[in-house]
């Protein structure tokens, strides 16, 4: 594990958990910040330890399904990272859904930088946008290449391309959430369109080929490494 990412073996024990949840209850004055933080601890820790398991499984599975063991993995991980904000999580089951959404059945001479995925507004995604980052999306659609090219680890591989990556989408979305949003569109594809997705790992003749491959090589380092920061600034704005 690198460096960075030292704060997810540190929380992995309840008597690191329970007073780092109790600070964070504390900080936004939560009546029963004690009760909750001895509650969530261990859901907290689970919510780090599947997020690990799905990530490790995925560096050693083919690349066929890896989106949906990565799509998975973030999904923990973003759930422990709620818990620290959101002491109550899951209230309904409302927030249990994905949050988003996109079309099962392609169209014909379907295009992945062309798709696109349209928010919700219940479930995991907006839930996750308004408690982890005060965010809310301008647009209720928005396509992969919007949420692929401001990604600094799809910048080289822009820029082979032809394309200023300088050219920004209408707003700035934070990277976990662009990773989380086109790692749901990619698991779809493995769920629905299961044809398509075999013959463009077969047949390398797509340009979407080269743009999936990069993209889920940088899950790889870059998920647990903004994972890890944002329970950092968590950890140390305590202090």
């Amino acid at each position: 594990m690198q460096e960075n990412e030292t704060i997810l073996t540190y929380l992995q024990v309840t008597a690191h958990t329970r007073p780092f949840l109790q600070g964070c209850y504390e900080r936004i004055n939560h009546p029963k910040s004690d009760h909750h933080a001895y509650n969530n601890a261990e859901r907290f820790i689970y919510g780090l330890t599947l997020g690990k398991d799905y990530w490790t499984a995925a560096l050693h599975t083919p690349f066929s399904v890896k989106p949906l063991l990565f799509y998975y993995g973030l999904n923990h991980y973003i759930k422990s990272c709620l818990l620290t904000v959101d002491p109550g999580y899951p209230a309904t089951a409302k927030v249990l859904a994905h949050g988003l959404s996109t079309r099962k059945r392609k169209k014909q001479h379907y295009r992945f930088l062309e798709d696109d995925i349209r928010i919700q507004p219940h479930g995991l995604f907006p839930h996750a946008a308004r408690h982890l980052f005060q965010f809310e999306s301008q647009k209720e659609k928005i396509s992969m290449d919007e949420l692929l090219r401001p990604l600094p680890s799809m910048k080289t591989l822009y820029s082979f391309k032809g394309r200023d990556q300088q050219e920004e989408t209408e707003q700035q979305w934070p990277e976990l959430l662009s990773y989380l949003a086109v790692l749901y569109n990619l698991s779809m594809l493995v769920r629905y369109e299961g044809e398509w997705w075999g013959e463009m790992e077969q047949m390398k003749d797509r340009e979407d080929y080269v743009f999936v491959v990069h993209f889920l090589d940088s899950c790889t380092r870059q998920i647990p490494h903004l994972v890890s920061d944002w329970l950092k600034d968590q950890f140390t704005s305590l202090s």
